[in-house]
């Protein structure tokens, strides 16, 4: 399904050193997802839109639409405790081969997680949303780059990220693949955000979660 042209943004918050909050810029002619145009290491929310910002200008998108970005991080809460989303996750993953033992740390609860990893992207959702209005993902880029590839799926995202230097810069191109998924209504995803039964959203951001499971 072709889109209109314009920007996909990728983002990878979260680690405890400086310079290990990775972002990627992507363009779609309208039928297909580009190679990263830009892809970098920020420090912090305000850090990478600052440099996000530097680089459209840089590339000459500057009065581009950005269409919509994918952000790994927490954009919802379950608000009885855990996310019924990590256990869907974390069971078609086992059903797909994925090592048991690395179940919990590969999938954790939102709960779990580390301040830069939440507060972060929530800070950064928030942001994108008041200057673009882009739509936005949660992702899982680890689970995602495993699904895809036990799916047979995976070609198109192997494209996109064959340059990338940093695992963030990795995870932030993947991260954009997500959005693309959502902005196209791939087959055999679907929004895992409709499946949480209760979700609260801090900011009140419109949020999916798209996924490549059926």
């Amino acid at each position: 399904m072709a889109t209109e042209a314009g920007i996909v943004l990728g983002f990878d918050p979260g680690g405890k050193t400086k310079k290990s909050f990775g972002w990627s810029v992507c363009q779609t002619d309208g039928g297909s997802l580009l190679p990263p145009s830009m892809t970098g290491l920020a420090s912090d929310a305000v850090d990478v839109i600052g440099k996000v910002r530097m680089a459209m200008e840089s590339l000459g998108l500057s009065g581009v639409k950005v269409l919509a970005a994918g952000i790994d991080a927490p954009m919802f809460w379950g608000r009885e405790g855990n996310r019924q989303i990590e256990s869907i996750i974390r069971g078609e993953l086992k059903k797909k081969g994925f090592p048991p033992h690395m179940l919990g740390g590969s999938v954790q609860e939102v709960n779990s997680l580390q301040g830069a990893c939440l507060v972060q992207g929530l800070v950064l959702a928030n942001r994108l949303y008041e200057m673009h209005k882009p739509k936005i993902t949660e992702t899982h880029p680890k689970a995602l780059i495993y699904l895809l590839k036990e799916l047979k799926q995976d070609g198109a995202m192997n494209q996109l990220i064959a340059e990338t230097e940093t695992e963030h810069e990795r995870d932030a191109v993947v991260s954009a693949y997500a959005a693309w998924a959502m902005l196209n209504g791939f087959g055999g995803w679907r929004d895992l955000y409709l499946d949480e039964p209760d979700p609260f959203l801090p900011l009140g951001t419109p949020v999916s979660y798209w996924m490549p499971i059926g």
